[in-house]
């Protein structure tokens, strides 16, 4: 343990007031009166036309009510804590020692975000406030959401670059920038749309760029989107969510309007039908669920080490209550930091509290979190480990061909160790998905999400559909 431990000062700061015996004019008060509430508007934010990540720089890291050392303190950030501003603004002075440097201001950041989860729902204000100098800008971004469907995102901001989806409409999306690029012209939800103006995509549905298509940032014409605002939903995951393959193209039309998406039909296939569900979905009604014919369900439980999915709980146990099996999932966030793999398994296991009869617990590989193919099947192994010390099951891994090709080096050292469970995430419409590691050394795949665009009825918008091999849950189930 530090013996230091950086925090804002606690001690007020700025002049002392000096009483005066003579009275001042009254046109000298009102003037004085004028200026003051000037200072207060300019102090105030206005409505965020962007949002921004930042990480906190160093432990100790004091949220409070007002932009003010004099405020309440609501918590104390460690260091690496990602949070989400609304607006920096001008405040009481602070004094603070944070990653060995010292520094003085006035300016704060406006939270609405802490470490996944809205302000509100954890401390119960509408925003809390930090002192500017504790925290690392990641990047500014807003939100965006597809208004028609067949809304096609690109590897460059013209139509003459390579497709990497089709989007249906109300798609959400997480938007760096708009830049100038070519000409279009399309049909979106009635009406014409033209220009030459793209957004700069970041992540789609909470999933990062990278992860699905294998490229930094994606291109779309800002015309075919309209605005969303949600605040409490700019998780640090990216949202998260659940899976991150690289699905196939689907033809593109240009955008056009249509109705709602009608449930998908059941697939003929032989195979036990299910989902993949997170926050993302928003409330679900498991009656229809159920009555859609899905027999399981895998929950995101867990993100990182301080992420817990708000309805994790909720989708648990209303799930459960109509007979669907479910299990808890973990969306890994990789790091360098010693003993990282170990804590993330620890706060997954205490956060999703798995239970006989349940399906095993799933680790969610979509980021590599900067390591090398060594440091990550070294990170996964541990992850893997630590979850079979804790639970005495040895856990299924998620992910997707191109991932487990590219990023663990294609090995089948996770399988010769036991973990035999494979839920391949691979977006086709063929008959059977690619399996990695040699057929995922002669196990196969146990799971198998083939689209991320599904509908299923009790749910709205889109939804990961899977498949499970086997016709009893002998292989899955903890015991």
């Amino acid at each position: 343990m530090s013996a230091f431990s950086p925090r804002l000062a606690a001690q007020p700061h700025g002049a002392t007031a000096i009483r005066s015996g003579r009275r001042m004019p009254i046109l000298l008060l009102a003037a004085m009166l004028v200026l003051a509430m000037s200072a207060i508007t300019a102090a105030a934010p206005s409505p965020a036309s962007a949002l921004t990540l930042f990480s906190t720089r160093c432990d100790g890291v004091s949220l409070r009510t007002k932009p003010s050392t004099r405020s309440t303190k609501v918590a104390t950030l460690s260091k690496g804590i990602k949070v989400v501003a609304t607006a920096k603004v001008s405040g009481g002075s602070w004094r603070t020692v944070c990653a060995g440097s010292t520094k003085t201001g006035s300016s704060w950041y406006r939270l609405s975000v802490v470490s996944g989860k809205d302000v509100k729902t954890r401390y119960g204000v509408s925003y809390v406030y930090v002192a500017s100098s504790l925290l690392k800008k990641i990047y500014s971004f807003t939100y965006r959401k597809t208004a028609c469907d067949g809304v096609t995102v690109r590897t460059s901001a013209s139509t003459s670059a390579t497709k990497k989806a089709s989007l249906p409409a109300g798609t959400k999306v997480t938007v760096l920038g708009t830049v100038s690029g070519g000409s279009y012209s399309a049909t979106c939800a009635g009406k014409a749309v033209s220009g030459s103006s793209w957004y700069k995509i970041k992540e789609i549905n909470g999933k990062s760029v990278s992860s699905l298509y294998g490229v930094s940032v994606v291109y779309s014409a800002t015309g075919l989107f309209t605005t969303w605002t949600s605040e409490s939903t700019a998780s640090t995951s990216s949202p998260t969510p659940t899976a991150t393959p690289t699905p196939s193209p689907t033809p593109t039309p240009s955008p056009s309007a249509s109705a709602s998406p009608t449930p998908s039909p059941t697939p003929t296939s032989a195979y036990w039908e299910g989902i993949d569900v997170s926050h993302w979905q928003g409330t679900i009604d498991w009656v229809q669920v159920k009555g859609a014919g899905k027999r399981f369900a895998y929950i995101k439980a867990t993100e990182s080490t301080d992420f817990l999915d708000n309805m994790y709980a909720t989708n648990r146990a209303q799930a459960k209550a109509q007979g669907i099996k479910v299990g808890a999932y973990h969306f890994a966030r990789p790091s360098t930091t010693s003993g990282d793999a170990v804590a993330e398994a620890n706060w997954f296991i205490k956060n999703a509290a798995p239970v006989s009869g349940e399906l095993i617990p799933v680790l969610d590989l979509e980021t590599t979190g900067g390591l090398t193919v060594t440091q990550l099947q070294s990170w996964t192994k541990a992850f893997m480990d630590r979850v079979y010390t804790l639970t005495g099951v040895r856990g299924a891994i998620y992910v997707s061909p191109s991932f487990w090709s590219n990023n663990l080096g294609n090995t089948t050292s996770l399988a010769t160790a036991g973990y035999k469970v494979l839920w391949i995430a691979h977006w086709t419409t063929g008959s059977q998905p690619t399996v990695p590691a040699n057929n995922w050394d002669g196990n196969s795949w146990t799971f198998w999400q083939y689209t991320s665009s599904g509908t299923v009825p009790g749910i709205g918008g889109r939804v990961d559909l899977d498949r499970y091999k086997f016709t009893n849950w002998t292989k899955v189930l903890i015991p």
